[in-house]
């Protein structure tokens, strides 16, 4: 698929949105659960490192679209679909502590190989989000997109520019309102991605 014309650069710039509100650490996934309110001076300080005139897209999940809305002074962002986090099936909702206590037996090494219980797995994750990043990449070539996503689509989103395989993925730190910069140009019918920053906390 041609993702862009020639020469044209589309830059993609990644917000993972405010965690959900709450101290224990629990697999939300598909859950459309509040965030954290984002901090005004937080917020003041990030729009200073994003594009005017962007497109805006998020997760349709409440914790993206929140989190996009304080930082466009309420201009809702284009829900994707693809962006939505990973469903956890069965585990949604639950505690790490839990569903770790109640699955000793699994490969905890190798989360990208786990496939909870009438969810998706990682890998499964990757596809959707890869195919998502081409698509908005052909429709809004030559423009720059900012995306405010969860952990893991970010995480993919590094590993599908950086040609990384799923375990790797996993190695890539992502906090709560850093900033990550993709860049795409098409060459002789060749992606090219370039980085030019990773997980920046900026604000």
């Amino acid at each position: 698929m041609a993702v862009s014309e020639a020469g044209e650069r589309t830059e993609w710039y990644w917000l993972c949105h405010m965690p959900a509100q709450g101290a224990e650490k629990r697999y939300y996934g598909q859950l459309d659960v509040a965030p954290q309110p984002v901090p005004p001076e937080r917020a003041t300080r990030l729009r200073q490192f994003l594009p005017d005139h962007a497109v805006w897209v998020s997760s349709p999940l409440s914790r993206a679209v929140t989190t996009a809305l304080a930082l466009t002074n309420g201009k809702p962002p284009i829900a994707v679909g693809d962006f939505t986090e990973q469903d956890f099936g069965k585990w949604q909702g639950r505690s790490f502590a839990d569903v770790f206590a109640e699955n000793r037996t699994l490969d905890w090494t190798q989360p990208e190989e786990i496939v909870p219980p009438g969810g998706e797995s990682f890998y499964d994750l990757g596809e959707r989000v890869a195919d998502a990043i081409d698509r908005l990449s052909e429709h809004y070539a030559g423009k720059a997109i900012v995306a405010v996503a969860h952990q893991s689509i970010i995480r993919i989103a590094v590993a599908y520019a950086l040609e990384l395989k799923a375990d790797q993925a996993w190695r890539v730190s992502v906090a709560p309102l850093s900033l990550t910069r993709l860049g795409l140009q098409i060459r002789d019918g060749k992606k090219l991605w370039s980085v030019g920053c990773i997980n920046s906390e900026v604000a």
